[in-house]
Formats: C-alpha cells, sequence, structure tokens
C-alpha cells in the first residue's frame, strides 16, 4: 500500500470514533504522509479531498459517497482513491480507482487495520491475476494512454501470452502473466528512466503499451563519519517499508555539505546509484508542506531539514514524498518520486 495523503470522512459519532482509530495507526506508517479526519459537512469535504488527496476513506453509507463524488470524477489515471466503510467497521469497499489509484491495496490494508471484511470487485483481483495498471502503480511507473489498459488487462484475465522488453532486468515480471517471455534491451545510462513495454497478439492484431518511469529518488542525510553500512541498512529499511528493489531507485540525493562523506559516496558505489549533490542554497530556499522541520538542522545550517528536502528537489516540481523521513544510527532516509 502506497497512498500517501489520506482523508477520512465521517458523519455520526461512531464513525468518527472509528475515523480517529484509523487515523492513529495509518499516521505510525512512515508511508503515510498526512491523514487527516473531516467531520460532517460531507459535501465540502468531499470536494476539498478529491482534489487534494491520494485517498479518500469515507465512513457512512456508499450511496452517499457516490452521490458526492458523481460530478467531480475525471478519469481513472487522475481521480483518488476512495474507500467506504459501515460505522460498525464491518466491511471495507474499494469504490473509485482501485488500481492506478491503489484503491485496491488500500481497502486490504485498512481492513486488516480494523479486522474488517475488504470488498475488492476489479474482475483482475478477483480472478487473482496482476492488471497492467496494478504493476504501474505498485512499482511507480505511468501509463500515458489509459485506453490501453483495458485490452491488457482482458488479455490477461483470458490467459493470453505476453511480450515484455525493458532496458532493466525484469525477467522476475514472467512470473505475474502467464506464458510471458521477457527480452533485456540494452541498458540506458545510469539514472535515466526506463520503460516496460508490454505486447500481445490477437486476430492477427498487435496491442501495445508503455509503462514509464517516474523518477525515484531517496534522500540522504548522516552524521559526519556514517560508514557505508550505516547507510545500506537505512536505505534497506525505507525500500523493505515501500516493497521495492533497488534496481526501481533512480539516484541517491544528499546535499553539498555531505557531498564528500566515505559512507554515503561508497554506499552509491556498491549499489550502482548516481549520487545527485543538492547544493545547500537550494535547499535552505525550498520549502514544502508535506517536509518535516528539524529545529537542530536549522539552528546548525539555516535550512529545514536534509533527506526529504533533497529527495523532493531531485524529482522536480510537482514532486511526491513517498515515504517520510526515517533516522537510523546517525542516518536519515526519505524518499519522493517525480509527478510528470
Amino acid at each position: 500500500m502506497i497512498i500517501m495523503k489520506i482523508a477520512i470522512l465521517s458523519v455520526t459519532e461512531p464513525a468518527k470514533d472509528l475515523a480517529l482509530e484509523i487515523q492513529e495507526k495509518l499516521l505510525k506508517n512512515p508511508r503515510i504522509i498526512k491523514c487527516n479526519v473531516f467531520h460532517k459537512n460531507v459535501r465540502k469535504n468531499m470536494e476539498f479531498a478529491f482534489n487534494n488527496y491520494d485517498g479518500i476513506i469515507a465512513i457512512m453509507a456508499t450511496g452517499i459517497i457516490v452521490r458526492m463524488i458523481a460530478p467531480l470524477i475525471q478519469s481513472k489515471d487522475k481521480d483518488p482513491a476512495i474507500l467506504t466503510i459501515d460505522e460498525k467497521g464491518n466491511y471495507v469497499v474499494s469504490l473509485l480507482s482501485g488500481h492506478l489509484g491503489g484503491g485496491n491495496q488500500l481497502c486490504s490494508y485498512i481492513a486488516k487495520l480494523i479486522n474488517s471484511k475488504p470488498v475488492i470487485s476489479t474482475s483482475t483481483d478477483v480472478n487473482f491475476k496482476y492488471g497492467i495498471d496494478s504493476l504501474a502503480y505498485k512499482n511507480f511507473y505511468k501509463i500515458i494512454d489509459v485506453k490501453k489498459i483495458l485490452p491488457f488487462n482482458k488479455a490477461i484475465l483470458d490467459n493470453v501470452p505476453l511480450q515484455i522488453s525493458s532496458d532493466k532486468d525484469l525477467k522476475f515480471l514472467t512470473k505475474y502473466f502467464s506464458n510471458s517471455t521477457f527480452t533485456k534491451l540494452p541498458d540506458k545510462r545510469l539514472g535515466e528512466l526506463s520503460t516496460i513495454n508490454f505486447k500481445f497478439s490477437k486476430d492477427d492484431e498487435e496491442y501495445s503499451i508503455d509503462l514509464y518511469e517516474k523518477k525515484l529518488v531517496i534522500g540522504i542525510g548522516s552524521r559526519r563519519g556514517k560508514t557505508k553500512n550505516n547507510i545500506l541498512i537505512a536505505i534497506d529499511e525505507v525500500l523493505n517499508n515501500l516493497k521495492i528493489p533497488i534496481s526501481r531507485v533512480n539516484s541517491i540525493a544528499t546535499i553539498s555539505i555531505k557531498k564528500d562523506e566515505h559512507g554515503i559516496i561508497q554506499a552509491c558505489t556498491e549499489l550502482n546509484k548516481k549520487l545527485e549533490i543538492i547544493d545547500i542554497d537550494e535547499v535552505r530556499n525550498f520549502h514544502h508542506e508535506d517536509c518535516s522541520k528539524s529545529d537542530f538542522v536549522y539552528n546548525k545550517f539555516g535550512i529545514d531539514g536534509v533527506c526529504e528536502q533533497c529527495a523532493m528537489i531531485s524529482v522536480g516540481p510537482n514532486g511526491k514524498l513517498i515515504h517520510k523521513k526515517i533516522a537510523m544510527d546517525g542516518v536519515t532516509v526519505a524518499v519522493a518520486i517525480s509527478n510528470d
């Protein structure tokens, strides 16, 4: 589950109690950047949440939410994930953006948190298949032409053989798709974004779809003299939390005052990752509501922080923090992705 900002809506007092319980549990997860509870004023709060959050959990009747979101819906690659839960917490329903928005994963996650039953109705999931759009969401790829998703997911349901190719070694993808084959294309330059191409043929017609990497960057901060192993252990922790391999990381970023830290340099070398150095003045002038602020760092260097800020600057404008800062034995690590 990798939804970053979640709004929880309620209308009754029992629903509000459940909302606060879910909020408390979610905020313990470093992958949750923000989680806010909105009580009553459903129409106003829904419109605000729809435009400002990645996921919405509505603890009320599904019919109410269907009426509220009908005029707001745009497309499967833009709409937030929306779940509904009854105020007793018996069922969690994945209502909108189950795949590209991560609603199905969020549904299963929330159901486990509150010991309820997830209700997921998408064909690939109920048939224990892996959709193209689910793959894109889980691994932070974008699909430009979303109209191509449907024929591919139908082909997957029908066990049609797929041809997969990429400049990264992604042969493991064949285990998700029946009778599929993988072709390794020539490597791109270090740090350059990759593409996965899927093809299949049916009734003398060839279908093709591309999944494009979003830039994914690990931001690193550390006390002086931290070793390579200190850095690697911290990186491994965030990768485990996000359930992605190091091969999915495009680069590692740190601040200019840490550019000569041997531990960071050696870790990047061992992982074969490009090290991006972000100038301290750029960090000083960067402020984002999702980035935490450290009084210690500000008093010493005049900046809000290091790892979250460097990751966000590296991925570019409109980027998203997908793993907030964690500190491990003098090393701080965060992760961000581009949003283009």
